[in-house]
């Protein structure tokens, strides 16, 4: 196992600890540079949401990795060998109160539960779509050219506005809820590319969950935990430091070069007394709220066959699936979209919550009725990034503020995408360009 590096290459920071700032962090090490993670929590991992259920690791945040996340299983297989369990896709969706599942492993039956629950126009504008995305593999990110110009075209008007209502309530909401926390209304064609991708893929689990690579990540780098990045410095047109509050200390540390990887609404607050342009583009970037439940039954509630279903009938829980393949008697119940939004100080509604899904589990898949055995969650107040319309403009503003700043680099949900592998993208790239605009460590020094 690597150790981590002292005295070799430039001093450079990584503000956030999510898999964006994560990536990033990796790519500098790895470059020979001395990298400083700066995490606000307690612990690693942001939005994965590390935590435990009774004695077991789990994640409260994204999980699924997708067989199309190359940069993501590099990732990790650079840190160690992790086992990955299929899970594959399995959503299943409702329409009225019946139950329409699309399974990779059951292609013709997937095709006619979505021929179910869309018109003949909707299914073929969306099949426009998917097309392009397998044409194309950068339609499955942000601001590809194709998405681009169906924004310049389309995006005065949300993602609702284009499609049936029976489409919309049957399979976007669902797509949309997961994805970016947001109704139909609440999102854009021009973003679209992103979410649908989702149905174009197969998924598996790191088994172990991702404690063990964050562990492994910490040995080869500084971590400054429970510091709050406050401030960006800038001398003479270029980013020089930080200002940074730990324990109720304030100071100016200086870096030699700086990613940002937080969310737009947090990268916002550290640029703007330097940057305030930039500042006010990055605070029109939506995000929505969620919470997480996991609980532990005494028994399977999810068959093999049935494995997560998007609840759509008004209430709070947007989904509720089986954490793993081999996991069916541990649920994870989400409350997401305008329904399940409240106050992440503020969890009182989600007992009662998860006993009305419990009940709707019943109802739909006739589950039996179970024991708790162990229960844990999470609320966050901006637990998912929905973009802004004509994102492929916005995105030109906030490159062309950033190239004015040497020395600093952006990463995060609101560049490429929310997927964990659109993240872990902008976080290698960040870092690439900033290794290239460092240079490289001294080769002497490296060889010691």
């Amino acid at each position: 196992m690597a150790t981590r590096r002292t005295g070799e290459g430039r001093r450079v920071a990584v503000v956030g600890s999510g898999i964006s700032g994560l990536s990033a962090a990796l790519r500098l090490e790895q470059s020979g540079h001395d990298v400083e993670v700066i995490e606000r929590d307690s612990v690693l991992g942001g939005r994965f949401g590390v935590g435990r259920l009774g004695d077991r690791r789990v994640m409260m945040g994204g999980k699924n990795i997708g067989r199309k996340y190359t940069a993501f299983r590099s990732f990790t297989a650079a840190l160690g060998s992790y086992p990955w369990e299929q899970f594959g896709i399995n959503q299943s969706f409702m329409k009225d109160d019946e139950v329409l599942t699309v399974d990779s492993t059951r292609r013709s039956s997937s095709l006619n539960s979505i021929r179910q629950m869309a018109t003949p126009r909707d299914l073929a504008r969306l099949g426009r779509l998917a097309a392009q995305i397998r044409l194309d593999d950068s339609s499955r990110f942000l601001g590809s050219d194709y998405f681009t110009r169906l924004a310049r075209k389309y995006d005065r008007r949300p993602l609702s506005s284009h499609f049936s209502a029976k489409v919309t309530k049957n399979l976007l909401r669902p797509l949309t809820v997961r994805m970016n926390g947001a109704e139909p209304d609440e999102v854009y064609l021009g973003t679209f590319g992103t979410n649908l991708s989702l149905l174009m893929d197969t998924y598996d689990q790191l088994s172990g969950g991702i404690e063990p690579a964050l562990e492994a990540l910490a040995r080869r780098v500084t971590v400054r935990l429970d510091t709050e990045v406050t401030g960006l410095v800038v001398r003479q047109g270029k980013a020089v430091g930080l200002r940074l509050s730990h324990g109720g200390t304030e100071i100016e540390r200086s870096y030699d070069g700086i990613v940002i990887a937080t969310p737009a609404y947090a990268t916002a607050q550290i640029v703007r007394s330097e940057m305030s342009t930039l500042s006010k583009r990055l605070g029109e970037v939506r995000y929505f709220g969620s919470s997480v439940v996991l609980v532990e039954y005494d028994r399977p509630i999810f068959t093999p066959e049935v494995r997560a279903l998007a609840i759509n009938d008004g209430g709070p829980c947007s989904n509720a699936g089986s954490y793993a393949m081999e996991s069916r008697h541990i649920v994870r119940y989400t409350y997401s979209g305008r329904p399940g939004r409240i106050d992440e100080q503020d969890q009182s509604p989600l007992d009662d919550w998860v006993g009305e899904t419990e009940e709707r589990l019943v109802r739909y898949l006739g589950a039996s009725r179970a024991q708790r055995v162990h229960t844990g969650g999470r609320s966050w107040s901006a637990a998912y990034c929905a973009y802004v319309p004509f994102h492929g403009e916005f995105l030109r503003e906030v490159s062309q503020a950033v190239d004015e700043v040497p020395g600093l680099e952006l990463a995060g949900d609101y560049l490429m995408g929310a997927s964990l592998e659109s993240c872990c993208r902008t976080g290698r790239s960040a870092a690439d360009r900033l290794a290239a605009a460092l240079g490289a460590p001294d080769a002497a020094r490296v060889g010691r």
